[in-house]
């Protein structure tokens, strides 16, 4: 392989999804330990955005893979393995980037760069591989035009010989099923991105697949047999919820409460005066915050369970803003141009949210400076990342929800 043989002091490794980038730079600090240098100790790092990614991603598989005669000893509660020559491995969370400095690097990998601080090389790391001209491989997926894909462009622009850029798409190394799996759930930017190592930007509109010619259908309506799912919001003014419904493939948003300076006992009781006597049942999906917020002393979804809304799905802690986008923007439409959520028109505000949200300058966070939006198209968000995460790789019609 030429990232291998060329053997380039940095090399930068934007490569799809599961094709193999992160288990070659485990073998490649693996095979550095019994390289012979001037001094006793060499050391190698194995980096990742985190301390608890960096152990779940590096520790067991270095272990495993290190011969058993070279070790001398190892060291769990600091991830650090030494062997009988004086090399030694580290595994190490670079959201304290601190962890790196004071110590002289013959080398390491970095894996999911482009979720690391974007000053962590140049203030933390590249010094710290000065001393003995230590290597870096920066390995991970592509993720929006940020400072990994400024280092991808240095790299491939020959500028300077110690540095080198390596690509290859997902299908390289999955079987063609796996990648049309992934195909099918994901929207074509996403793809584009996660299997095919390509730098995406995220500027503009947030939901860049929604058109309404195809997403709003007038004939939606509420299926008696099928449960009502309450996609919930809670923010106060305005506060938005919508209504939907699933057969495990399509969804369809059926219904839009919004209202302004109310709360969450309101919103509840307004739901019920509509549907309350809904003959397939009403499930609850939502912000997670929902958990801590306290009113009256109680938070917002023991009001709800009050009114009689027990059936609650949620989870501990919110998706992050970009799984939950990629995961709608996936349903509206994937890389085969199928579409399988859709709305009612008199759900105005998810519409305009769809229209008109765009990302932050920054292409990482959304634009919340307008109080009118991103309400909508959170609730739905919630229940889309719960019910129809993008890593979930097959549908199953027959898959039975809100038990």
């Amino acid at each position: 392989m030429r990232l291998w043989n060329e053997n380039k002091r940095f090399a930068v490794v934007p490569a799809g999804r599961r094709s193999g980038k992160t288990e070659l730079a485990k073998r490649r600090i693996v095979a550095m330990l019994n390289e012979k240098k001037e001094w006793q100790d060499p050391r190698y790092f194995a980096g990742a955005p985190t301390r608890d990614q960096a152990k779940r991603i590096f520790w067991n598989d270095l272990k495993a893979l290190t011969p058993g005669s070279w070790i001398r000893k190892i060291y769990e509660t600091d991830l650090c393995l030494k062997t009988r020559s004086g090399s030694e491995i580290w595994v190490v969370g670079l959201d304290k980037p601190q962890r790196i400095e004071g110590v002289a690097w013959d080398g390491g990998v970095l894996d999911e760069y482009a979720n690391m601080r974007a000053g962590a090389w140049t203030e933390n790391i590249r010094p710290a591989l000065s001393d003995r001209g230590g290597w870096c491989w920066f390995i991970g997926v592509p993720e929006g035009l940020n400072h990994y894909k400024d280092l991808a462009d240095y790299a491939a622009s020959g500028i300077d010989p110690d540095w080198g850029l390596y690509s290859w798409p997902s299908s390289d190394v999955l079987p063609e099923r796996e990648v049309e799996a992934a195909r099918r759930v994901l929207d074509p930017r996403t793809f584009r991105q996660e299997y095919e190592a390509a730098f995406e930007g995220s500027t503009g509109r947030v939901y860049y697949s929604y058109d309404h010619k195809f997403h709003s259908d007038a004939a939606i309506s509420a299926d008696p047999l099928l449960p009502l799912i309450v996609c919930c919001d809670f923010n106060v003014d305005p506060c938005v919820w919508e209504i939907v419904q699933t057969d495990g493939v399509n969804v369809r948003v059926i219904d839009e409460f919004a209202r302004r300076n109310t709360n969450t006992v309101e919103m509840g009781r307004a739901v019920l005066a509509r549907y309350g006597g809904h003959r397939g049942g009403i499930a609850l999906y939502g912000d997670a915050a929902g958990m801590q917020r306290s009113t009256a002393g109680k938070s917002d979804y023991a009001l709800l369970a009050d009114l009689g809304f027990t059936a609650q799905r949620l989870k501990k802690a919110n998706p992050f803003v970009k799984d939950r986008v990629n995961a709608v923007n996936a349903m509206l439409e994937n890389t085969r141009g199928e579409r399988r959520l859709f709305h009612h028109p008199r759900c105005i505000e998810l519409r305009k949210d769809f229209e008109t949200v765009e990302w932050k300058d920054d292409g990482h966070d959304i634009d919340k400076s307008k109080r009118e939006r991103t309400h909508a198209s959170d609730a739905i968000g919630y229940f889309i990342d719960y019910e129809f995460p993008l890593t979930r790789n097959r549908l199953d019609p027959a898959r039975k929800f809100y038990k």
